[in-house]
């Protein structure tokens, strides 16, 4: 989708909106049920909504995964059109080598750049090739144009944030808008992904975790070793032995990276995680990355630890310091909204599943119901990439039906590199 043909699309879904909200109230006025009228105006509008961020893909498509997070807030049929959106991926077509001559040229003399590109998004592509030294390489690429895609989709976005805000009351949309243009901005400059790639790599260069060496950056290309294995998404077919020693590595740099390294992968899609012969797990690309793990990312381990140990008020505490429930919020209390949560950490072993995943997503449709004195839980924009990167590596982890011991996760931080 052109840049223009993008903007038109994106632009419409305010107007579109907007007017079945004036429709609905117009019905309203006229004697229509008011709270039906407004039901399906705003079915409507969620569908409408859904539909432009998938089609526009890119920086929209990213915000609408962001907003995934926050489906729970909505009617069941609704959250889960704008859960979807948390299950695509992107893809795009590849532009050809003379749209990105200008990028490449960049490269030390006597690269060699295979001119099929292997995967492409809306910001770049990715191209196989040869170092100077006869290394097989990746080499991303950020297309020429891919400022200006960021600056007018976001752009859009905010036009839409009071529609989101209708939908989605509870949610600060605007401060989650300037948030997610940050972090976009930050995926721009490949330098920076370079340079937190080289710090995960050190970080867990003695451990089962592999993360390729980075070999040349700038901020539009960047060129690191070239790693084969097992795609994450291939792995549900592999014998039970080998998706466990994936699953046990997953869950480890996911939720010792914030101590070894100070920071957290943020984007946990299955493309970006691959098992290598001898059941190490390959970790790649460092685009997205959450800095100076913060409140969620320790509230989430802490429980993790607590439930490990059996403190269930410990856990109680945690929540309270955090501010997210009421002190006067009761063990049992928050227990009953976080039992299939600490299911995975409370026993030696759990398998991870869709069904666990599916009964999780259930028992927070309605958090302030199933706790008194809960409050309305609406984490600080900068809590985005903390939350996905934990509940990204989480669907994972049930995507190949993982089963893992986190006794032995918490017992082997400590001899992580």
């Amino acid at each position: 989708m052109g840049l223009i043909s993008r903007a038109a699309s994106l632009a419409s879904v305010p107007v579109t909106t907007g007017a079945r909200m004036a429709g609905a109230a117009t019905a309203a006025a006229f004697g229509a049920d008011k709270d039906a009228m407004y039901a399906k105006a705003t079915a409507a509008s969620i569908e409408t909504l859904t539909t432009a961020l998938a089609k526009a893909r890119g920086p929209a498509l990213k915000f609408g995964q962001a907003l995934a997070v926050f489906s729970s807030a909505l009617p069941p049929e609704q959250a889960a059109q704008l859960a979807a959106l948390s299950r695509l991926y992107e893809d795009a077509t590849p532009q050809p080598l003379n749209k990105i001559a200008k990028v490449l040229n960049q490269l030390p003399e006597g690269v060699e750049v295979d001119p099929e590109a292997i995967a492409a998004a809306s910001l770049g592509q990715v191209h196989r090739g040869v170092w100077t030294d006869g290394r097989a390489i990746a080499i991303k690429v950020q297309y020429p144009d891919a400022p200006r895609v960021v600056k007018s989709d976001m752009l859009q976005l905010r036009a839409m944030a009071p529609l989101v805000g209708r939908l989605l009351p509870n949610l600060d949309v605007r401060a989650l808008i300037d948030e997610h243009a940050t972090r976009l901005s930050e995926e721009l400059e490949y330098n920076r992904e370079a340079a937190w790639q080289e710090r995960f790599r050190k970080a867990w260069a003695a451990d089962d975790i592999v993360v390729p060496e980075v070999l040349f950056a700038t901020k539009t290309i960047l060129v690191t070793e070239w790693i084969d294995g097992t795609p994450f998404t291939a792995l549900a077919n592999e014998p039970g032995e080998r998706r466990n020693a994936a699953g046990r590595a997953l869950a480890r740099f996911s939720f010792w990276s914030p101590r070894l390294v100070g920071a957290t992968h943020a984007d946990p899609h299955p493309g970006n995680f691959r098992l290598l012969t001898d059941n190490r797990l390959a970790v790649l690309d460092f685009g997205s990355v959450a800095a100076d793990a913060g409140i969620f990312t320790h509230l989430f381990t802490t429980t993790m630890l607590l439930s490990v140990d059996g403190d269930f008020d410990g856990i109680r505490q945690a929540w309270v310091d955090a501010g997210l429930i009421a002190e006067n919020t009761t063990t049992e209390q928050l227990l009953a909204l976080l039992d299939v949560d600490t299911r995975p950490y409370d026993r030696s072993e759990f398998t991870f599943s869709r069904e666990w995943l599916q009964s999780r997503s259930q028992a927070w449709q309605d958090p302030v119901a199933a706790l008194n004195g809960v409050n309305q839980l609406r984490f600080p924009p900068d809590y985005l990439l903390e939350h996905r990167a934990v509940m990204g590596s989480l669907a994972l982890l049930c995507s190949i039906d993982a089963t893992v011991d986190f006794r032995y996760v918490v017992d082997h931080v400590d001899t992580a590199p």
